[in-house]
């Protein structure tokens, strides 16, 4: 559909559900929600004339722990009409709020303390991608917290992207640089709470650093697995070069799974600066191999004008990855998931709810 047609469309819907908007709008405001996650990043914190303010930028830092706070605040107007549109709308607010913690053993006792309280006792490690600056980052983060209901608890790992969509070359080499950094934590997590518990969500180029950091921890004679669970959103790292090394990393978790779509355009801009497949590409570039589920969520629809971050915007795929994530179940297993086939080996495609 071209983005003509596509504003046009979204333009009749939203003159259909004006009535729906004048309603909303005498309807009394929700009180607000209030939801934390903890994060450990390599990043510099930046220097604000408020001394209780924490903030960081996208330089090359020493590691620092600490919580990202998000107080959400629903928008009445929008929130019917964003049950009824095939599109994102925002249905609320978030007011993020960061802190730092100094002493790195409060942080992993709270850490602790946290994820005894969850029902599953999982910690989800959430690793984002490039042109991701630090307030963005920790909004993904919060967002998987909340889909997750008291399942587990996220962390996020931050490393020093500029959040700047120019700066594609420069994130590339942060991203390597701090692969060290990414080792050390990953590896800490796995031996405080064990590997079983700590489950890996990359995405992006997130995924090719958390590749790289599996690479790394698998040559230094690891002889265990270091996660349980590791999912891969829309990778973008060298299709062939990771099947490669799959053989290599299949040790190093109890699973691997992939989702890919071939509705994400930053992965076919991806391709085109690169010169090869990206690993989270769908179609005629869809990856399945043995020692790993392939996930193609193209089925469900764009939903959200890039199609890469499908796992926040689309309702479809964010509920089957929090099932992945809390329950641990296959994806023969599970109900939005139908099964498909390519070169003799299986594979799943993300269905909408109406969809026999």
């Amino acid at each position: 559909m071209t983005n003509r047609k596509l504003s046009a469309r979204r333009l009749a819907l939203a003159l259909l559900l004006m009535p729906c908007l004048a309603e909303a709008q005498e309807a009394d405001a929700p009180d607000s929600t209030t939801t934390t996650v903890f994060f450990a990043t390599n990043r510099e914190r930046v220097a604000v004339d408020e001394p209780q303010v924490v903030q960081f930028g996208g330089q090359r830092g020493s590691p620092r722990f600490g919580t990202c706070e998000a107080e959400f605040q629903p928008i009445p107007i929008l929130e019917d009409v964003a049950a009824k549109v095939p599109f994102y709308v925002p249905r609320e607010t978030a007011e993020l709020r960061i802190d730092e913690e100094e002493d790195p053993e409060v942080f992993w006792d709270e850490v602790s303390s946290e994820r005894e309280s969850t029902s599953a006792g999982g910690i989800v490690v959430f690793v984002h991608g490039y042109s991701y600056d630090f307030k963005r980052a920790c909004r993904r983060a919060v967002e998987i917290q909340r889909a997750l209901e008291g399942e587990a608890t996220v962390l996020m790992l931050s490393w020093p992207s500029n959040g700047d969509a120019t700066d594609y070359a420069s994130d590339v080499e942060d991203l390597e640089w701090s692969v060290p950094f990414l080792a050390e934590t990953l590896e800490q997590l796995s031996d405080r709470f064990g590997s079983e518990n700590v489950h890996l969500l990359s995405h992006s180029l997130g995924a090719r650093g958390m590749t790289l950091t599996l690479e790394k921890l698998e040559a230094s004679s690891a002889d265990r697995p270091v996660i349980g669970r590791w999912v891969l959103l829309a990778p973008d790292i060298d299709s062939e070069f990771f099947v490669g090394l799959l053989p290599r990393l299949e040790p190093m978790a109890e699973s691997i799974t992939l989702y890919a779509s071939s509705n994400d355009t930053p992965l076919k801009v991806s391709r085109r600066l690169n010169g090869s497949p990206r690993l989270g590409q769908a179609g005629e570039f869809l990856t399945v191999a043995p020692g790993m589920e392939t996930i193609d969520v193209s089925p469900a629809g764009r939903y959200q004008i890039l199609g890469h971050e499908y796992f926040f915007f689309h309702p479809a795929v964010a509920a089957d990855l929090a099932e992945l994530l809390s329950t641990g179940k296959g994806s023969a297993e599970r109900s939005a998931l139908r099964p498909q086939s390519k070169n003799g080996l299986p594979y799943w495609e993300v269905i909408e709810e109406s969809e026999p």
